[in-house]
C-alpha cells in the first residue's frame, strides 16, 4: 500500500513539473523558449543575423570530439 502511494507521488510530481515547464517555456515565445535560440537558422529575432553567422562559423571551425 505505502508502496502505492509513493509511485503515485512520483508520478503525479513528474507530471506537474512537467506541465510547469511547459508553461514557463511558452510564455517566453516561440524562438525564446528554444534550446537552440543561440544558432538556430531559421530567424529568430533574439539573435542579430551577424551574430548568428558569427557563431555558425565558429561551429564549423570547431572539430567535433568522437
Amino acid at each position: 500500500m505505502i508502496f502505492s502511494i509513493i509511485i503515485g507521488v512520483i508520478i503525479f510530481g513528474y507530471a506537474i513539473w512537467t506541465l510547469i515547464r511547459f508553461i514557463k517555456k511558452s510564455k517566453q515565445g516561440q524562438c525564446a523558449g528554444c534550446s537552440l535560440n543561440k544558432t538556430c537558422q531559421s530567424g529568430c529575432s533574439t539573435v542579430s543575423p551577424e551574430t548568428r553567422q558569427e557563431m555558425l562559423q565558429n561551429l564549423e571551425q570547431k572539430p567535433i570530439h568522437r
